[in-house]
Order: C-alpha cells, then structure tokens, then sequence
C-alpha cells in the first residue's frame, strides 16, 4: 500500500508541474503525504493551499489531523475549531469534530472528548470509529457502563465494518470483566 502512495506522490508533483496552483492536486499530495507519514512534507503543501485559499476547510481539518498526530494539540484545536465553526460543508465538520474529539482524548480530557465523538455520531450514525472512541472516552473516564452502551450502538450502526468488529470485542471483554484492547486500533482516522 505504500508503493501506491508513493506513486501517487511522484504522479501529483508531475501533475503540479503543469499547474503549480490547482487546489485539487495540492490537496490530493498532501492526503499522500500525510498516508506515508510525511507530515512536514504534508504541512508545507496544505500551506501552499491556505496561501492561494485561506479559507480552505478541508485543508484546515488535514492540518489539524496532522497537528493531532505530531502532538501539537493547541495548533489542531485551532485548525479544527476553525473549520468546524465556519463550514458549510458537512464532511469537513463530521472528520473536525471527530478528530477535535481524538484531540481531547490523547490530552485525557475525557468528557471533552465524549461530546465531540457524540456531535460526530449525531451527524453520521453509521460512524463505527466514531462510536469506539465514544466508548473509550467514557471506559477511561470510569464509566463502564455508558462505554458498553457506545460500544454496542457502535456494533449496530456498522454491521459488517472492522470498527463495529471492535465494538462488539471491547462490549465483550468489559461485560466479563476484562480491560478493552485500545492498542490493535490507532486513533488516527
């Protein structure tokens, strides 16, 4: 899988090239970038991108992903805040508040982050990720019973998806008496 990203970022330099501005193949190169884990390389380019449109909410959620995963939580707060508060476009908001809500949780700030993954599954129920990390949030802030209550609402709304898979095993391991396994599933998207 790796190959491929690889390729995908030498085609889109190709590409930006011949069009040094388009917002698309930006955009694109960054996501790539940001999948082979080069995220200064990333953060250059959404830059590029905040250069030629400020206003760019897809590029402010990428950046706040990027500054959630480098550990820079103040600056992925404001990227993420911001593109959630003036965005019309309803898949930016859902992966804002959603990756605002995995800010809160690596800075164990567990009902913040319970809100935001609640706000998340409030605009898309199918959202399994969404639920499981709902589940964590409220399994270490103590609450074990509302977790097993996430996890199998998590469990329902994904039917056959591998987050759902999770759900159900942490419902399972915690109504036996066993801690969840958070480690097998990386909080990133």
């Amino acid at each position: 899988m790796a190959g491929d990203h690889e390729d995908a970022v030498r085609i889109l330099r190709q590409a930006l090239r011949l069009a040094p501005d388009d917002l698309q193949a930006l955009s694109c190169l960054g996501w790539a970038q940001t999948l082979l884990r080069d995220c200064d390389g990333a953060v250059l380019t959404y830059e590029h991108v905040l250069v030629v449109k400020p206003d760019d909410v897809v590029t402010r959620v990428n950046l706040g992903f990027i500054c959630r995963q480098k550990g820079i939580y103040g600056e992925a707060i404001e990227h993420l805040s911001r593109a959630v508060r003036t965005s019309a476009d309803r898949r930016a908001v859902l992966y804002g508040r959603y990756y605002l809500g995995l800010v809160y949780l690596a800075r164990e700030m567990y009902n913040d982050a319970g809100s935001f993954f609640l706000e998340t599954v409030g605009l898309d129920p199918a959202m399994s990720q969404a639920y499981f990390q709902l589940g964590r949030a409220r399994y270490q802030a103590g609450r074990r019973a509302d977790a097993i209550s996430a996890w199998k609402d998590g469990a329902a709304a994904g039917q056959s998806d591998p987050c759902a898979t999770r759900c159900t095993e942490a419902a399972r391991r915690v109504e036996s008496g066993q801690p969840p396994v958070f480690e097998r599933f990386s909080s990133a998207a």
